[in-house]
């Protein structure tokens, strides 16, 4: 590491969510890297949630939207707020996530190693149980229009232990260059919730940056833990088939869209079967919600220059 370590901002999203948010600002606080601030973005909260946590973390940065701007929409609040002071990384962290000491030395210390990398996640796995892995580098699927986690839900047997480069850097966990931001811009808001990660590895790839996976950094990850408790199932569904579809029409080349629709149609083809044979016309409905808005949904155009001033 040079002799001054360059500044993290790492930045946590929480909505009515005080106990994971808690235990995972508990890890934060015994991180081993020297220079980083922590900013925790309450995203319209009305339970006391952020009362708690602002009287319980007084250490840490706390921002407040005054409704719920998604994920995206609550990161770029802090996201904008770090870049005007300057930061040098920003760290997006899922608040369902517990971290080891060493994890952000580690991903800082390979960023720093390679002007090229822009952007880099680490080893995630379960929350239980903790040797069941998560995350260990991605891939993008043009056919099916979809990321996916490599090393899911297997075993961790040491098959994953080496850094390498990947396309896919999620935004459970994913350390970006202050500079690649302000060259690509902000997460993309159109998406609300979910993709904004796949859409922001396929910009940082387009502007010649490369992503990168680091075993050596581990995290554990409450894996839905948000999406039950605030949205429920139904609304999981409505947005992974809304922004699946809002990103092959931001990303998606003219020749793969005949496998992509097709894939398309099988997915909801058997959601539907399934959710119909149990009666859960909630989730069959939100679906076709998700198609529709995925379709219909204005793409706002690309704001050159978004960030340089930033």
């Amino acid at each position: 590491m040079p002799n001054v370590s360059p500044k993290v901002s790492i930045i946590t999203l929480t909505w009515n969510s005080y106990e994971v948010t808690r235990d995972c600002l508990l890890t934060l606080r015994k991180l081993d890297y020297p220079n980083f601030e922590i900013i925790v973005v309450d995203n319209g909260s009305t339970d006391g949630s952020q009362e708690k946590l602002d009287r319980d973390f007084p250490e840490v940065r706390h921002l407040r939207n005054t409704s719920n701007l998604g994920f995206s929409g609550g990161n770029n609040v802090a996201i904008r707020d770090a870049l005007a002071r300057d930061t040098d990384y920003l760290l997006l962290l899922n608040n369902d996530t517990i971290v080891s000491p060493s994890f952000l030395r580690e991903l800082v210390e390979v960023a720093e190693g390679d002007s090229r990398i822009g952007l880099l996640s680490p080893k995630i796995y379960y929350f239980e149980p903790p040797d069941k892995i998560w995350y260990a580098g991605g891939v993008r699927k043009p056919l099916r229009g979809l990321p996916k986690n490599l090393g899911l839900h297997q075993r961790d047997d040491g098959d994953n232990s080496a850094t390498r480069e990947t396309t896919f850097c999620t935004g459970c966990a994913l350390l970006i260059k202050a500079a690649v931001v302000r060259q690509i811009g902000l997460l993309d808001e159109v998406f609300f919730l979910g993709f904004e990660d796949a859409d922001w590895s396929v910009r940082a790839s387009q502007a010649g940056f490369k992503g990168v996976y680091v075993p050596a950094a581990v995290i554990w990850h409450r894996d839905g833990y948000a999406t039950r408790k605030n949205l429920g199932w139904a609304g999981r569904d409505y947005h992974f088939i809304r922004n699946r579809i809002l990103f092959a029409r931001k990303h998606l080349k003219h020749r793969h869209w005949p496998s992509f629709t097709l894939s398309v149609i099988k997915h909801v083809a058997f959601r539907t079967i399934v959710d119909l044979s149990r009666a859960d016309l909630r989730k069959v409905k939100a679906l076709y919600q998700g198609i529709w808005s995925g379709c219909y949904t204005k793409m706002p155009r690309e704001k050159a220059g978004e960030c340089a001033t930033l």
